[in-house]
């Protein structure tokens, strides 16, 4: 096997029609998180295990029926809860997190989400730093697949 690595920047801005408040609770509660970020619907999904927290960890998998789970792994390093800062209100989760398909390591990334008070609701900054392993190289996937999250925890939102 020809071992390679191709890194990558992501950077997604969402504005949102809710308070930061609401949002970061959307990423940092285990039931409400559990309800929007999810696969595509035909798939198969396994518990989703949240443990919000500095040195918690988060655990998602799932998969089309009979194909090998895609399995996402994550540690928290830093959690800012909504709070008054010289620019307004403003959160912050950042954690690193692997992707795999089966026992095959596709990805490991650092992600930076930011939250902050806009005059109509919040900004949700997203920074995903990549690292794709072996081939994989599916960018332009990824960054759908993390747009479609955003939409499905937007689409939640809009639910509550």
């Amino acid at each position: 096997m020809t071992r390679s690595m191709t890194p990558h920047t992501m950077r997604l801005t969402r504005d949102l029609t809710f308070p930061v408040e609401t949002v970061f609770r959307a990423w940092s509660d285990p039931v409400a998180k559990s309800q929007w970020f999810t696969g595509p619907p035909d798939w198969e999904r396994d518990p989703h295990e949240l443990d919000f927290r500095v040195g918690g960890h988060e655990r998602s998998s799932g998969g089309p029926k009979g194909q090998p789970r895609h399995i996402m792994s994550a540690f928290f390093h830093d959690i800012v809860p909504p709070e008054d800062g010289p620019q307004g209100r403003v959160a912050r989760i950042i954690s690193s997190f692997t992707m795999h398909v089966g026992d095959t390591l596709l990805t490991a990334s650092l992600l930076t989400l930011e939250f902050t008070a806009t005059a109509t609701g919040s900004r949700l900054d997203l920074t995903e730093q990549l690292a794709f392993i072996d081939g994989c190289d599916h960018i332009a996937g990824r960054e759908a697949g993390t747009q479609a999250l955003l939409d499905m925890l937007e689409a939640w939102l809009n639910r509550q």
